[in-house]
């Protein structure tokens, strides 16, 4: 925590497997022990119907076997995709989930400090998009903090690095971060320019981490019980797959420091009432080959960063290993073949995220740590355009660039586009990141309409994107020659708008498509079939988007929804 004019700020690594909460005191890093002794709370969360409670931590993994379906555990995984969870008779968002675990680290921060905390900076993977970044940002306020800053986990751990006690100076002032945790994977590369670090390149993989690695051991086990039974146990057993993915896990961290193990637990199912044995020795070659196309992805990923940042593997003088399955021996062994440098943990790969993220919190605060930090953009950044018409582009799908993906943040780029037709009443804005060139191989990640001033065609637009530091983005219109703009923020998670233009500190701007389906309607003429039907689909869109349904619902509803509007105004022309 940092500490100025009496306000407290902490620096959190909400991770997928575990968590963990810092501080700066006296001008260095430490990391509250909130779980006993240890500094690492697992992300786990479980509900007690018994006693209508939320329990968090190393009290909710015990209850994850006896009470799979009232726990939950990897909850980052589904951040920002507006999913929800199951946990007894309670549903929440993977929001709310992880506010519960947020909010236990700060309780459990200012009992052993004797401060309050209000504030604070929260990592989150380089890769993470818009929508998840907000769904962090959203996770923190729902746990009564002010967010003040999102920080890329890498980068992060490249803060903790002047903290190290270095025997050797570096060669390079180039560092490559790998940081492959339980549910996420990135690389980052930095150059060191005395107290400045700069991010030169960040590329990574949201669905790629250790537990994909339990899965691997998993399925051996589930195949090793089929085996035995002639049973298929894959599907629809929670509870199993649950016990099963605990013993992976352990057998993974004995099979860093061991060649074998052997895995032996009782009474995994019972079958006509007879209990069925686990009793399998599982080797480290074996676990490895089972990994392998796993850790060469990642590999892959270190490659791409080498090539966006324009180095070769000898530029880079330290390779620093974040994430717990960085212990694992392949991947360390895959790191070696790449960089002709000792690969080895220089900082504690748990908690070198969150003491990173304690460091951020004093550059916010104005603390002398010497530090100044640029980072990069994780996505390109642009709209849909219609102005290329062919068969690969599918009409107007057209991706436009407007910021480019490892462009330093903060930053500011605008592009100039043109109206179609004469008097053009309006344009939807649709904001896609990515880096196809087609839309629809991206992600839409906002959309709002524009209103436009009549005027001839070919009339200019100018679209300015700001990508701030935490990665989000702010969208500015303007009619040029007109005096008309909008300027607003994306709130991905309602799939509307904030039009800062409209005062009174964030007015909402009604979704384009019930914009434009209550216009349909209320036009004369329309058969009376097809406006019922619309009205039936239209009702449904805006409760699902009121009640928070998830994404597939509301896009199954939406594209409904088009379809028929498309029809209304099929009719009319014709």
């Amino acid at each position: 925590m940092s500490n100025i004019s009496g306000e407290v700020i902490c620096g959190i690594d909400l991770g997928t497997t575990n968590s963990c909460i810092s501080y700066l005191r006296q001008g260095k890093p430490f990391v509250v022990p909130v779980e006993g002794t240890s500094t690492i709370m697992p992300s786990v969360v479980s509900y007690d119907e018994r006693n209508d409670k939320i329990i968090v931590g190393r009290e909710a993994l015990n209850r994850l076997a006896a009470f799979p379906n009232h726990t939950v555990r990897s909850i980052k995984r589904l951040m920002g995709k507006g999913t929800k969870v199951h946990l007894g008779n309670k549903t929440f968002t993977a929001e709310e989930v992880s506010s519960f675990i947020l909010k236990t680290l700060v309780e459990k921060a200012e009992v052993i400090t004797g401060n309050t905390i209000k504030k604070a900076v929260i990592t989150v993977p380089a890769y993470f998009d818009d929508a998840q970044r907000r769904a962090t940002i959203s996770a923190g306020e729902l746990a009564g903090l002010e967010v003040l800053r999102i920080v890329n986990e890498p980068t992060a751990a490249s803060l903790v690095y002047d903290y190290v006690d270095n025997e050797d100076a570096l060669t390079s002032p180039y560092i490559l971060v790998y940081d492959l945790g339980g549910g996420t994977f990135d690389v980052s590369i930095l150059e060191l320019k005395g107290e400045i670090k700069e991010v030169l390149a960040s590329c990574g993989d949201t669905a790629l981490g250790g537990d994909d690695f339990d899965e691997r051991l998993t399925s051996l086990f589930m195949r090793n019980l089929k085996e035995k039974t002639g049973m298929d146990f894959s599907a629809d057993n929670r509870a199993l797959h649950v016990r099963l993915k605990e013993i992976a896990e352990k057998t993974k961290i004995i099979l860093s420091d061991n060649p074998y193990t052997t895995v032996k637990e009782a009474s995994i199912v019972t079958i006509d009432g007879e209990p069925v044995n686990l009793d399998i020795e599982v080797t480290r070659d074996d676990y490895e080959d089972m990994i392998r196309d796993l850790v060469n992805k990642t590999i892959e990923k270190v490659y791409e960063a080498l090539k966006e940042a324009r180095l070769s593997s000898s530029d880079i003088g330290e390779v620093l290993l974040v994430g717990g399955t960085t212990r694992t021996p392949i991947v360390q062994r895959a790191l070696a073949d790449v960089f002709d440098i000792p690969i080895a943990h220089s900082l504690d790969p748990d908690l070198c995220v969150s003491l990173g993220a304690a460091v951020q919190s004093g550059l916010i605060t104005g603390e002398p740590l010497g530090h100044i930090l640029i980072d990069v953009t994780s996505h390109s950044l642009g709209i849909k355009t219609a102005d290329i018409f062919d068969e690969n582009t599918m009409g107007a799908d057209h991706f436009s660039m407007i910021i480019r993906r490892n462009t330093k943040v903060p930053v500011r780029k605008a592009d100039i586009y043109y109206t179609c037709y004469h008097d053009q009443d309006s344009v939807l804005v649709e904001i896609y990141q990515g880096e196809s060139n087609l839309c629809s191989e991206n992600t839409l990640i906002g959309k709002f309409p524009f209103v436009l001033k009549p005027a001839p065609i070919n009339c200019p637009i100018v679209v300015e994107f700001a990508y701030d530091k935490e990665g989000i983005v702010h969208v500015t219109m303007q009619q040029k020659g007109y005096n008309n703009s909008k300027d607003v923020t994306l709130d991905v998670r309602n799939r509307e708008v904030i039009d800062k233009d409209t005062g009174g500190g964030g007015n909402t701007v009604l979704n384009y498509i019930i914009e434009k389906y209550k216009k349909i309607v209320a036009r004369d003429g329309l058969a009376p079939q097809l406006k019922q039907e619309l009205v039936k689909l239209g009702t449904a869109y805006e409760l699902a988007l009121r009640d928070g349904k998830d994404e597939d619902a509301i896009d199954d509803i939406e594209a409904r929804l088009l379809e028929k509007m498309e029809e209304a105004e099929e009719g009319e022309v014709s």
